[in-house]
């Protein structure tokens, strides 16, 4: 099943697009573009805001952004108790957020502004390259606990591994994301299908924690999502870890090509962990935060999307391959 891929690049197409049907932007941008603006940014899209910011501040010099890096369900506990009116999530309201919302009679309004990945990285140096959706399962619920466990379908894989990690060394050494981050209830849901994370697993407190443990350990197996793992160019990712490439096995048994993690196949949705990166805001009126949101879905907020490795929705893409 495995499938060899070519570069991908995405090219961003530019249209006009208004957040307002029926409403001249341009009449109500001096309040959208001035003022201070507190917003509490979920931590798995921490360095994709932060250049999100940069842009926004110098398009509109007189706007100041304050960004407050967070785990993803204290973003969504901060906005529910009114601590913060406006916040940047890698998921939507879970079921019984909704309901509190409903019965304290809130409202908020949500928007897609990108498309994230979850990768699963390890070190460089190992040689393990290919793994299923049924190998990461084993792998994080601690079923597997040596990566000689994995019995890949590339036998060139298999014996690399074996010559690598031979005895002791080459036990699996597990880090997850703590469990107020988006991350770890998504892969918990979508991949361990509700089981439990292995208990020897090794929380890491930030996505920083996460790229230096991989980085220093050989035998390490992390998460992470894009905006971490990007390099900050389009096509780039970080080369001290290595992203592995997935193959999906359906409920039915049905096995999905291997795909590497690579923003064409995030665009395209052949790399199967994917999820929206959304605005969630009380804030009524015209105000600073509806220039950010304005900027987060026009061209030149998506450009920043598309530099930074993610995948823009509001504007189209077309994905082109090279050789």
């Amino acid at each position: 099943m495995t499938k060899f891929f070519l570069h991908t690049f995405l090219v961003l197409l530019l249209f006009s697009f208004s957040l307002y049907s029926g409403c001249d932007f341009d009449k109500i941008k001096s309040k959208a573009i001035t003022g201070n603006l507190d917003i509490d940014v979920d931590e798995n899209v921490e360095p994709l805001m932060n250049k999100e910011k940069e842009e926004f501040e110098r398009l509109n010099p007189e706007a100041k952004l304050f960004l407050h890096s967070l785990p993803t369900t204290n973003c969504i506990a901060n906005l529910i108790n009114g601590k913060s009116k406006t916040i940047i999530s890698t998921r939507d309201f879970t079921v019984e957020e909704k309901k509190i919302i409903a019965d304290s009679k809130l409202e908020f309004k949500k928007y897609e502004f990108a498309i994230d990945g979850i990768a699963f990285i390890v070190n460089p140096k190992n040689p393990v390259l290919r793994v299923t959706s049924e190998d990461l399962k084993k792998i994080f619920t601690g079923e597997f606990k040596n990566w000689t466990d994995i019995k890949a379908q590339n036998e060139t894989q298999n014996s690399e591994t074996k010559s690598f990690f031979g005895g002791s060394k080459g036990n699996i050494k597990l880090f997850i994301q703590r469990q107020n981050s988006s991350i770890n209830s998504y892969v918990k849901d979508s991949i361990l299908q509700k089981m439990d994370y292995s208990s020897a697993a090794v929380v890491c407190s930030t996505s920083t924690q996460m790229l230096r443990e991989i980085r220093e350990n050989t035998n390490a197996i992390g998460i992470v999502s894009m905006a971490w793992l990007s390099a900050g160019n389009q096509d780039s990712l970080d080369a001290t870890v290595k992203a592995l490439r997935i193959s999906k096995i359906e409920a039915s048994g049905f096995q999905r090509d291997f795909v590497q993690f690579h923003q064409g196949y995030l665009a395209n949705g052949s790399y199967p962990y994917r999820r929206y990166v959304y605005l969630i805001t009380g804030d009524a009126g015209i105000n600073l935060t509806t220039g950010f949101l304005s900027f987060l879905l026009k061209a030149d907020g998506q450009k920043v999307v598309v530099k930074n490795g993610l995948v823009p929705v509001s504007q189209p893409v077309q994905t082109i391959q090279l050789n």
